[in-house]
């Protein structure tokens, strides 16, 4: 549970702060998709850390979307690379092996029965998610 709640504030705090980044210095569909990709993986990490902490039995629509919550994330990760390519920008090496690396993380976690390695691994695969989208804003400010 403190590793997601962890990650939900890692996301949160620092990723707004690269939103704000990005706004200044790259075009709007850039920033919306760093929008997305920050809530996406923040709200994601926050339910689960919520979910953890509750005796409540959460309502389905809430057990599905934390079910499938690696594959949010994933869709979320990628769209600021796509976009990034579809204005014909060079990509780093290294921004690509960050966001493949997290995406073998959370789709590890996909198949994980033990509740403390799948959260490790979503938080891992988050957190390289979260440079390699840095790295990708870095090379559209220069």
């Amino acid at each position: 549970m403190l590793i997601r709640l962890f990650a939900a504030l890692f996301l949160l705090l620092p990723g707004s702060a690269l939103v704000v980044s990005t706004h200044r210095h790259a075009h709007a569909a850039l920033t919306s998709a760093v929008l997305l990709f920050v809530v996406a993986h923040a709200v994601l990490h926050a339910l689960s850390a919520w979910r953890s902490t509750t005796a409540r039995t959460l309502p389905a629509a809430l057990r599905n979307v934390d079910r499938h919550a690696a594959w949010m994330m994933l869709a979320s990760a990628w769209v600021p690379l796509v976009i990034h390519r579809v204005h014909a920008q060079p990509t780093s090496t290294l921004a690509a092996a960050g966001l493949v690396i997290g995406t073998l993380c959370q789709l590890c976690s996909l198949r994980m029965t033990s509740n403390r390695l799948r959260n490790a691994l979503l938080v891992l695969g988050s957190a390289l998610q979260f440079v390699a989208v840095a790295l990708v804003i870095a090379m559209e400010v220069t």
